[in-house]
C-alpha cells in the first residue's frame, strides 16, 4: 500500500485523472497538482524506511545479483523505488554506484 502510493507521487500526473482527486482530497497534492508537506513527509518517511532492508539485500546477495533478487530480499517490487532508495543511500555514502549497480561502502 505504502509502495503504492509512494509510486503513484512520483509520478506525473495530470488533471482528471481518477487518483487525483483522491489525493487532493487525502492532503497530498494541491490543486494545482504540487507535493503538499504532507506528500513530502511520507516520501522522505518510506524512502528511510527502505533503506537498511536495501543495504541488506545487497549486502547478503551481492551487488552483481539480479536486481530481481535485490528486490525481493529487500520486500521491494518496483525497480523505481529500488533506485530512489539505493541513490538516497549513495548520497549518504552508505553505497557507491558503478556502471549502474551499487555496492556497499566498507
Amino acid at each position: 500500500m505504502e509502495e503504492r502510493l509512494y509510486c503513484t507521487l512520483m509520478m506525473d500526473l495530470m488533471p482528471g485523472e481518477c487518483e487525483v482527486r483522491g489525493l487532493i482530497e487525502a492532503g497530498y497534492l494541491t490543486e494545482k497538482l504540487q507535493h503538499t508537506q504532507k506528500a513530502k513527509d511520507f516520501i522522505n518517511s518510506f524512502l528511510d524506511s527502505k533503506k537498511e532492508a536495501v543495504l541488506e539485500a545487497i549486502k547478503e546477495v551481492g551487488p552483481e545479483a539480479r536486481r530481481s533478487l535485490i528486490l525481493e530480499k529487500a520486500g521491494i517490487r518496483q525497480l523505481g523505488v529500488f533506485k530512489d532508495v539505493a541513490d538516497r543511500l549513495v548520497t549518504e555514502g552508505k553505497l557507491k554506484k558503478i556502471n549502474k549497480r551499487y555496492y556497499p561502502v566498507d
